[in-house]
């Protein structure tokens, strides 16, 4: 292995150690005087790709924006270097270490037991201790902490699921004639709509949420699977970065681009929902003068 290759390789480790996934934590406060929670995840999200911390290639004026407003957890590490351990540790508070789940959840091999592939059942989730609390939880896109029945989200914790149980899926419909990266898309409240392109259908999602339950104290997962592979992007975004000579770049460049959009559908309806329902005594002292945030 030459120096070139081997620095080049351990930088690339290295950044996917560290930055594998951003989460962006809002907090509004509701009606009954309880907060309401959001964590929106982004999967494979390289640390300086976005503006808050230096990027000046890929335009993402309301991630930037929840860390304007909001506080900066610059030492805030996820636990794991992959998707399922990383998120095992987010939705428990715990290493997941010390409950066996130190790798990704494979189901797909004849050497594991699907049945014993995913977050331990004596596990406690976030949405276990909120639904305990009288919250409404729901969670949107990439679950990936077991695929049985035992392991589903609507079992741990949460009242409503939009998504699919895997570690990822294709951005566009997927076509019968070529290779796909397709997991069925569940949904507990309604059919589920045909995909358009997913991160747009998940922010979607993630606003009916809000609207739907905005006179409650509720907790919504929205799990983002972008910018993790496939590298898939709308040509509308391709087009904001054709400047970009590689290809792969440039895509990864336009699906940054497309979920900070999604955040910024999140958070406009927030914006809404609190001016229909805060009064100035009720949000008083926050910082933001309407929410808090809070960006890791």
């Amino acid at each position: 292995m030459t120096d070139k290759f081997r620095n080049k390789k351990l930088l690339r480790v290295f950044a996917f150690f560290i930055v594998q996934m951003l989460t962006v934590s809002i907090i509004a406060q509701s009606q009954i005087n309880k907060p309401n929670f959001i964590i929106i995840l982004a999967d494979d999200l390289g640390y300086g790709d976005v503006g808050f911390t230096g990027s000046t290639q890929i335009n993402t004026p309301h991630i930037d924006a929840l860390a304007k407003d909001g506080v900066i957890f610059t030492q805030g590490y996820v636990s794991a270097p992959v998707c399922g351990p990383s998120r095992a540790g987010l939705m428990t508070g715990r290493n997941q270490v010390n409950f066996g789940f130190d790798n990704n959840p494979i189901v797909d091999l004849p050497q594991f037991d699907r049945n014993f592939v995913g977050l331990p059942v004596e596990e406690k989730t976030m949405a276990d201790r909120l639904a305990e609390l009288g919250y409404v939880n729901g969670l949107v896109g990439k679950w990936h902490l077991g695929e049985a029945e035992h392991f589903h989200p609507l079992k741990r914790g949460f009242h409503e699921f939009w998504g699919y149980l895997g570690g990822g899926h294709d951005y566009f419909p997927s076509k019968p004639d070529g290779k796909t990266y397709h997991r069925e898309i569940i949904c507990s409240y309604k059919e589920p709509q045909v995909i358009t392109y997913i991160t747009d259908d998940k922010g979607d999602e993630c606003v009916e949420f809000v609207r739907r339950h905005r006179d409650e104290s509720f907790f919504l997962y929205a799990s983002f699977n972008a910018p993790h592979t496939p590298l898939q992007a709308t040509e509308e975004d391709l087009a904001l970065y054709a400047h970009i000579p590689e290809i792969r770049r440039r895509t990864y460049c336009a699906m940054v681009h497309r979920l900070d959009e999604n955040v910024g559908k999140i958070t406009e309806e927030l914006k809404r929902t609190m001016d229909t329902q805060c009064t100035p005594a009720r949000i008083e002292g926050h910082p933001s003068g309407r929410w808090d945030t809070r960006a890791i």
